[in-house]
């Protein structure tokens, strides 16, 4: 590499990212494309809900031109090394990427390769915090702690769309329209399988507070309760709940329309009703099954499930910062 030229080569890939995908990234990226950039850093802003490097290039006709390449959010690298100082404005560097699809000049970050030969690998940084590494308490069989998912790839499927409910999946824009973009989790769904965010359940005595590092999000499941008939709605409806020994029930309305998974485009009435289950597993697991009964647009409520293990709580807020940039 001499300078700050550049080559700059758009290349067909023959398998997609699973870490793209789980992301929602295809609307703003096309994984057909791989984009190779040779240049210096001109700026990385390390910020929540997805951090961004810029990079300084120059064309084979020798032109300048400003990239941007979305990473993952600043929790993420956070915890996996990587700091507001990790790319040196001017410093040389060599980006892989995947094409943005509305700009000509963006990426999907996957692997940079830094002038004294180490690297940085997307692919490598969603693995959840390990067990061994979190608090485990007395009484193994409880909910109450810290969790993060235990997979990288949640659910992709969520049950049989009725007409209504496809016609509303296909309406929806993610890119004008993802709550996230107003800081929002969006919903019960979301909340729980954002990758490799924890959660931290905890009890009192008539309520179970659950603060999520996922947006700073909060959900409050109201014991042995029934909802007022004043009770407001939201993107995260309100919850009452039981337990059942250790395993605790929760049942959630009150919501408003909306998207119960926005990355997949998955819409939902207000009148939506959400039951989950929660409960620690033989293996020590905490196992979330989710009931979605919205006959409007799903032909029959469908049942999924997420595994979870104990982590360590993220003391440094999620601060997410509205709006979406490419």
């Amino acid at each position: 590499m001499q300078g700050c030229r550049a080559a700059i080569l758009v290349l067909l890939l023959v398998a997609s990212s699973p870490c793209l995908a789980h992301h929602g990234r295809a609307p703003h990226y096309d994984e057909t494309k791989a984009v190779h950039l040779e240049g210096v850093v001109a700026k990385f802003d390390f910020i929540n809900p997805h951090a961004f490097l810029y990079i300084d290039v120059v064309d084979a006709e020798g032109n300048k031109e400003a990239w941007s390449c979305e990473m993952a959010s600043r929790t993420v690298l956070a915890r996996n090394g990587v700091t507001a100082e990790s790319f040196t404005p001017g410093a040389k560097i060599t980006i892989d990427g995947v094409a943005a699809r509305n700009k000509a000049t963006g990426c999907a970050f996957r692997t940079a390769y830094f002038a004294d030969g180490s690297t940085l690998e997307d692919s490598l940084l969603f693995a959840p915090t390990r067990a061994s590494e979190a608090e485990i308490p007395a009484d193994r069989q409880s909910i109450v702690g810290v969790w993060t998912i235990k997979q990288f790839l949640a659910s992709r499927y969520y049950g049989v769309l009725t007409e209504a409910g496809e016609q509303a999946s296909a309406a929806f824009d993610p890119i004008k329209d993802d709550p996230a973009i107003h800081c929002d989790p969006g919903s019960p769904v979301r909340f729980w399988i954002n990758v490799n965010e924890p959660f931290e359940i905890k009890r009192e005595p008539d309520r179970v507070v659950i603060n999520h590092r996922f947006m700073d999000s909060q959900r409050i499941v109201h014991l042995d309760a029934v909802p007022p008939a004043d009770a407001p709605r939201g993107t995260m409806g309100y919850s009452t709940g039981r337990f059942e020994g250790d395993a605790l029930v929760v049942t959630t309305d009150h919501f408003v329309a909306g998207a119960i998974e926005p990355r997949r485009g998955i819409m939902h009435t207000e009148n939506l009703k959400l039951t989950e289950r929660l409960e620690v597993n033989a293996e020590g697991e905490l196992e979330i099954t989710l009931t979605i009964d919205d006959p409007a647009f799903f032909a029959e409520p469908y049942t999924m499930r997420e595994l979870f293990v104990r982590s360590r709580w993220d003391p440094e807020p999620f601060d997410c910062k509205p709006g979406y940039q490419q």
